[in-house]
C-alpha cells in the first residue's frame, strides 16, 4: 500500500511504499505505536524493524551480538531467499559484512586514507571533476542533476583513487548500480551475466594485472598489506573494491540529489541563502544526509537469545537467527532527537544524525563524502545562478538505498 494509515497495512516488501520517497508516514507509526516491531508479511523473510533513533544506534553499538557476518546486511526478498547466496559470487565478504575480531584489521588496512587530513589533499582533484561535470552542464542548459551531476563526481573520485582506467567508469558505474538497486526494473540487467559477478571479474583481472605495476592507490595497497601475517587474497580485495563503489556512489548521489537539490528547489529562501552565503555549506551538508538518510535500511542477525531493552520501556526477546532492521531515515526523523524533524532547515544545530551509521560500522568514507559535497556545492553556486525543476523527479523502487534516479533540472549560468 502506497500510504498506509495502520500497522496492519505496513508491508516492507511492497516496494510501491518506497516510489514516492521514503515511507516516513508508515514509519511514524511505528516510532508511536510499535517502535520494535516483528514485520511478518509476505514478500520477504520476517525481521524486527526498529525506527527510533536511541535504538537504533543500541542496534548498531553492539557488533557481535548483532551480527554483519552473518547472512549479511540486506534484507532478503522470496527471489533472493531461493537463489544462490552472495556468498558464491564474493567468497571473501567485504569488510561491511564483517563482524569483530575481524572487521577492524581490515578496515585498518586503508582507513589512513579517509583521514580528514588525507581527505583534504583530495580537494583540488574533485574540484577538477566538478568542473567537468559543471562545464558540460552548461553547454547543456537542462540536465539530469542525479546522473550528469550527482554521481558523476563521486563515481570520479572514486574510480580515481583505485586507478581504474577512464575508459571504464561508465561500464562499472552501470554495473555497480546495477548490483545495489536490483530490485528497480529499470536497473534490473538484462544481460546473461549478474552484474555482481560482472564487476567481480572486471576487479580480478585488474588486481591480477595491478600485481605486476604496483602503484600507491588503494588496489595496490591492498595488495602490499597483510591480514595474520599473511597476504590478502586476490578474492578479499575484489569484495573490498565492490564494497568501495557501492559505499560512495549510490550513498554520495543520494545526499546530492534527494537530500539536497530537491529539497533546496522545495526551500527556495533556504537555496537562496546558500547560495548567497556559501560558509553555510559545512552544516547544510549535514542536513542533506540526515534528510536524504541515503542507506534505508541495515539489517543484522542475532548470534544468540537476548533480551532488548528498548526505548519505549518494553523488554522484546529476540531469538538466536532472528533478523533486525534498523530503519535510519527513521531515526533521523524522530521527534525525540531532532527538533521539528519534519523541517528541511540547513541551519540545523545541533545535527547528530546518524546518516553515516554509528559505531563499528560507522561509514569510513565519511570525511570523503562530506567534502565531495561541499565542493560540489560550492561549486555549483560558483557556476550557476537559477535552478529549475522542469520534470518530475523519479525515485529509486528499493527498500535498501533510498534517492533518486533522475532529476530534470535547468541550471542557468552566471
Amino acid at each position: 500500500m502506497l500510504h498506509p494509515t495502520t500497522i496492519d497495512e505496513i508491508n516492507f516488501w511492497d516496494l510501491a511504499m518506497f516510489s514516492q520517497g521514503n515511507p516516513h508516514a508508515a514509519w511514524k507509526i511505528l516510532r508511536e505505536q510499535a517502535p520494535v516491531y516483528y514485520h511478518d508479511k509476505p514478500g520477504g523473510e520476517s525481521f524486527w524493524c526498529v525506527t527510533r533513533y536511541d535504538d537504533v544506534r543500541a542496534v548498531h553499538s553492539d557488533a557481535v551480538l548483532y551480527s554483519s557476518e552473518r547472512n549479511g546486511i540486506m534484507l532478503r526478498n522470496d527471489e533472493q531467499l531461493a537463489a544462490p547466496s552472495m556468498d558464491d559470487v564474493m567468497p571473501m565478504p567485504p569488510m561491511i559484512h564483517t563482524d569483530p575480531p575481524r572487521h577492524q584489521p581490515l578496515r585498518k588496512l586503508v582507513s589512513h586514507n579517509f583521514t580528514p587530513k588525507s581527505v583534504s589533499e583530495l580537494e583540488a582533484e574533485l574540484r577538477g571533476y566538478a568542473t567537468e561535470c559543471f562545464d558540460d552542464a552548461a553547454d547543456k542548459g537542462e540536465v539530469d542533476f542525479v546522473t550528469d551531476i550527482a554521481h558523476r563526481i563521486p563515481a570520479a573520485i572514486a574510480f580515481s583513487l583505485m586507478d581504474v582506467p577512464r575508459a571504464d567508469w561508465d561500464r562499472l558505474s552501470d554495473l555497480e548500480h546495477q548490483t545495489v538497486t536490483r530490485s528497480d526494473p529499470e536497473f534490473q540487467s538484462d544481460g546473461e551475466t549478474d552484474p555482481t559477478l560482472e564487476l567481480a571479474m572486471y576487479f580480478y583481472e585488474l588486481i591480477t594485472e595491478r600485481q605486476q605495476n604496483l602503484g600507491d592507490d588503494l588496489l595496490s595497497q591492498y595488495l602490499l598489506s597483510e591480514l595474520d601475517g599473511e597476504p590478502l587474497p586476490i578474492t578479499q580485495i575484489v569484495a573490498e573494491a565492490i564494497l568501495f563503489l557501492a559505499g560512495g556512489l549510490d550513498t554520495t548521489r543520494a545526499a546530492a540529489s534527494a537530500g539536497a537539490m530537491l529539497p533546496l528547489l522545495d526551500h527556495p529562501d533556504q537555496l537562496a541563502a546558500l547560495a548567497d552565503d556559501r560558509s553555510l555549506i559545512p552544516a547544510a551538508v549535514e542536513e542533506m544526509v540526515r534528510w536524504a538518510s541515503p542507506i534505508t535500511s541495515e539489517t543484522r542477525t542475532v548470534i544468540r537469545d537476548t533480551d532488548f531493552e528498548a526505548s519505549d520501556g518494553q523488554t522484546y526477546r529476540f531469538a538466536e537467527g532472528d533478523r533486525v532492521t534498523m530503519w535510519s531515515p527513521s531515526a533521523n526523523r524522530d521527534a525525540r532527537q531532532f527538533d521539528a524533524p519534519d523541517t528541511y532547515d540547513i541551519r540545523r544545530s545541533p545535527n547528530r544524525h546518524i546518516g553515516f551509521a554509528y559505531g563499528e560500522h560507522f561509514c569510513l568514507g565519511a570525511h570523503l563524502a562530506r567534502l565531495t559535497l561541499r565542493v560540489e556545492f560550492e561549486e555549483l553556486f560558483a557556476r550557476f545562478s537559477g535552478f529549475e525543476l522542469v520534470g518530475e523527479p523519479s525515485r529509486v523502487h528499493s527498500n535498501f538505498v533510498g534517492g533518486l534516479k533522475h532529476l530534470p533540472v535547468r541550471l542557468t549560468p552566471r
